[in-house]
């Protein structure tokens, strides 16, 4: 079962700090990588680490103008691969047991 947070009823008071969602099936995980909490903390880490990696990796390509699609190919990576490791974070950190 999905643990998402979802809204309070009006009626009742908001929690201040409710459970982040957990996973311990392919469908869950995927909702969890879905979340938007978690998509964003994702793509906020790709862009910081994803700048820093194209300024060191094709900076001085970038700075001569010689831009190709291989180049193109290299940034996006640079981009992806940060925000491939951060999801994999998450999942790593919110996966539920299922020992009892």
């Amino acid at each position: 079962m999905l643990h998402l947070n979802r809204p309070s009823p009006p009626h009742e008071p908001r929690r201040l700090f409710d459970a982040p969602p957990t996973w311990s099936n392919k469908r869950e995980a995927v909702a969890v990588c879905l979340h938007r909490p978690n998509r964003r903390r994702v793509g906020m880490i790709a862009i910081g680490i994803g700048t820093v990696l194209v300024g060191i990796n094709q900076g001085s390509v970038l700075a001569s103008g010689h831009l190709n699609w291989v180049v193109g190919l290299r940034v996006a990576l640079d981009y992806l691969i940060p925000a491939f490791v951060s999801t994999m974070g998450v999942l790593a950190g919110s996966r539920r047991s299922t020992d009892l």
